[in-house]
C-alpha cells in the first residue's frame, strides 16, 4: 500500500504540477494589510441554469463553489493538480484501491459536516439510472459502477462507498492510470442526500435549495442581468479566501464589455476578436495585465463517414486530406479569430502525460505533410483528382459542389465559414455550399441525418489526459457526433489500453491512434488549437484559471491598489 499525504498519486496519467493544497499569495508580508474593497466584478454572456453538481451543466461555477477530493488551479505556467476535500489518499499495490482520507474541517455552508457519505452519495447518484447522468460512464470502472447504471445491477453494489465518516474506498475493476485526472470533474462531487431527496424533481433547478462546500456560495441572482457569489465563512480554508464578493454581470455584447472594462467597471474579461488584439497590445504598455494559456480544446473539420456526403465523396481519404490542406491555418487564425494556435494533431498542448506536455513528446501529427500542400494549389487540385479517379467519378472538379453544415450568427462564425467556403472554392475551383441550420437542433438533426459533407467541430477534454480526446473516435462512443467514423484497428488499440498501466506503453498506443485518426484516415483535419485569454486590471493580484475545474478561479484572488 502506497500512501500519499497531501499530494497526488504517481499514478495520476497527466499534470502539469502536484503538491499540496497551499496558496502562494502574500509571500510578501505587507500585502497582508488590504485596504481596498474585495470586490471583483467580471462579465459573462449568459448563466447556466443548472444546479446539479452530477450534471455538469454549469462547471464554471460549480467549481468554484464547491469542491471535490481534488481541485485544478492553474495560471500562466499551466495546471496544478491538488487534493483540496481530501488530505491524503492510499492507494493498493496493484493501483485498484484507493482509499481517501477527508478534511475533518470541511463543512458546508449550512455548517453541517462534510463527511464520506456525501461522496458515496454523489458518486452513486450519479450512477442512478433514474437520473441518466451523462457523465456516469466517467467511473463505470468502479467495481459495479457499469453494472448499476445498465440497471443490471443495485447501487449496494458500486465499490465506492464510505468506510466511516472521513474515510472513502473506492475500487476499480482494473488500474486505470486515468482515473485520478477525473476526479476534479464535478459529477464526482459530494452531494447532501438530504437536501437532494427533500428538493425532488426541483434539485438542480432551484438556487436557493443548494448549500455549498467550496470557497464561495451564490446569494442572489437577477436573472438575465446579475449573479452574486459571496465567500463562504464555513469552508475549510476561508481565511485564504480574500475576495469578499464577486458579482457576474451579463453582457452580451462585445463592445460594450469592452467599453466596461476600460472605464473600470470589470475587473476581469476575456477578449475576442479584435478586441484580443486591441488589448494585448495596451497590455504590453502596462496599461492591464493579460494572461494566455492553452486550453484543452481542439476545433476542425469533421467528414461525413455516415454515407459519404451529399456528394458522395467524403469516403476518400485524398479529397478529404485535400478539403483539410486547403485552408492555411496560420491564415485563418489571424483573419478569423486573433487568438488560438495552429493546429496539426487532435490532442491539445494543453493535455499533459506523465507529467509533462503531450504533445512535446509525440510532435505535431500532420504539420509535415501539411506543410508539403498548404499553400500549393496545384498539388492539393491533383490529390483531390487523384481520389476522384480512386472513386472512378468523372465529373469535372469545377462541377462538384460539397456541402458544409454550420449554424450560428455571431460576427467570428459567419467570418469563419466565409473563409473556410472562400480558401476551398479558390483552392480547389468547386462550389462549396453553406447550409445554414437556423439552431443548434436543426443542425444536429442535419448532422444526424447525414444532409452534410463536412462540418466544423472539435473537443474540449473533460479531463487530463490524451485518452479523452482519442476515445471520442471509438466506433459508436459518441453517436453521429463525430461523423459516423469507424475504424477497427483504432479501436483495437483503445481496447488495448484497458488495465494497462505502463506509461511508455500508453504513450505509444496514443501516437498510434492519433497517425491512424489523423494521417491514415483524415477524419479530422485539425484548424486550431484553443487558447484562453483574461484581461485583468492591474490591482486584480493571483487570479487563477483551470482547465478542468472552474473557468475563473477566483480562490486565492485579491484586490490591491484599486484605490490609488
Amino acid at each position: 500500500m502506497r500512501k500519499i499525504q497531501k499530494m497526488c498519486a504517481a499514478l495520476l496519467a497527466g499534470v502539469m504540477t502536484v503538491g499540496t493544497f497551499a496558496p502562494s499569495v502574500f509571500a510578501d508580508e505587507a500585502a497582508k494589510e488590504l485596504t481596498d474593497e474585495q470586490v471583483i466584478n467580471v462579465r459573462t454572456t449568459a448563466f447556466g441554469n443548472n444546479y446539479d453538481v452530477q450534471d455538469m451543466g454549469w462547471r464554471w461555477m460549480m467549481a468554484a463553489c464547491y469542491e471535490g477530493l481534488y481541485r485544478d488551479v492553474a495560471d500562466e505556467n499551466g495546471d496544478e493538480f491538488i487534493l483540496a476535500g481530501a488530505e491524503s489518499v492510499d492507494i493498493s499495490d496493484d493501483g485498484t484501491v484507493y482509499t481517501y482520507h477527508l478534511r475533518e474541517d470541511a463543512k458546508w455552508s449550512d455548517g453541517v459536516p462534510v463527511t464520506a457519505h456525501d461522496y458515496e452519495y454523489g458518486w452513486k447518484r450519479l450512477l442512478n439510472p433514474d437520473y441518466a447522468y451523462d457523465y456516469a460512464s466517467f467511473i463505470y470502472n468502479v467495481v459495479g459502477a457499469e453494472e448499476y447504471n445498465s440497471g443490471e445491477g443495485s447501487a449496494d453494489d458500486v465499490m465506492a462507498v464510505a468506510v466511516d465518516d472521513y474515510t472513502f474506498e473506492v475500487t476499480l475493476k482494473v488500474a486505470d492510470p486515468t482515473f485520478e485526472s477525473k476526479l476534479v470533474a464535478t459529477p464526482l462531487y459530494p452531494t447532501r442526500e438530504d437536501l437532494a431527496e427533500a428538493a425532488g424533481d426541483n434539485w438542480g433547478k432551484d438556487w436557493t435549495l443548494c448549500v455549498y462546500n467550496g470557497p464561495f456560495c451564490m446569494t442572489d441572482m437577477v436573472v438575465d442581468n446579475k449573479m452574486v457569489w459571496t465567500k463562504n465563512a464555513e469552508y475549510w480554508d476561508a481565511e485564504n479566501v480574500h475576495l469578499d464578493t464577486i458579482n457576474w454581470y451579463i453582457v452580451a455584447q462585445e463592445s460594450t464589455a469592452a467599453t466596461m472594462f476600460e472605464n473600470g467597471e470589470l475587473d476581469q474579461y476575456q477578449p475576442t476578436g479584435d478586441y484580443a488584439i486591441k488589448f494585448e497590445k495596451e497590455a504590453e504598455e502596462g496599461k492591464y495585465q493579460y494572461m494566455v494559456t492553452d486550453y484543452p480544446g481542439t476545433i476542425g473539420l469533421r467528414f461525413n463517414f455516415i454515407n459519404g456526403g451529399t456528394s458522395g465523396l467524403m469516403s476518400n481519404v485524398k479529397i478529404r486530406k485535400a478539403i483539410s490542406y486547403s485552408i492555411d491555418r496560420e491564415e485563418m487564425i489571424d483573419a478569423v479569430y486573433g487568438r488560438y494556435n495552429p493546429a496539426y494533431s487532435y490532442v491539445a498542448p494543453a493535455i499533459t502525460f506523465n507529467g509533462s506536455s503531450y504533445r512535446s513528446q509525440v510532435g505535431e501529427v500532420i504539420e509535415d505533410e501539411y506543410n508539403e500542400y498548404v499553400g500549393d494549389p496545384d498539388k492539393i487540385v491533383a490529390l483531390f483528382q487523384e481520389g476522384l479517379d480512386e472513386l472512378g467519378v468523372e465529373t469535372p472538379i469545377e462541377d462538384i459542389t460539397l456541402t458544409y453544415l454550420t449554424s450560428g450568427s455571431t460576427t467570428e462564425v459567419q467570418a469563419e465559414r466565409e473563409y473556410i467556403q472562400q480558401s476551398l472554392e479558390e483552392t480547389l475551383g468547386l462550389t462549396v455550399e453553406l447550409s445554414v441550420a437556423g439552431d443548434n437542433s436543426l443542425f444536429i438533426a442535419d448532422r444526424n441525418e447525414g444532409n452534410y459533407d463536412f462540418f466544423l467541430g472539435g473537443w474540449y477534454s473533460d479531463y487530463n489526459d490524451p485518452l479523452d480526446f482519442l476515445y471520442t473516435n471509438y466506433t459508436d462512443a459518441y453517436g453521429m457526433s463525430f461523423g459516423g467514423y469507424s475504424n477497427t484497428d483504432y479501436d483495437a488499440l483503445a481496447d488495448q489500453l484497458v488495465g494497462e498501466t505502463d506509461m511508455d506503453k500508453r504513450l505509444d498506443i496514443y501516437k498510434q491512434m492519433e497517425q491512424i485518426l489523423l494521417l491514415d484516415d483524415c477524419a479530422f483535419a485539425p484548424i486550431y488549437y484553443a487558447t484562453k485569454q483574461v484581461l485583468l486590471q492591474n490591482w486584480v493580484k493571483d487570479y487563477r484559471t483551470s482547465s478542468f475545474g472552474a473557468s475563473a478561479e477566483f480562490i486565492w484572488t485579491y484586490i490591491d491598489g484599486k484605490n490609488q
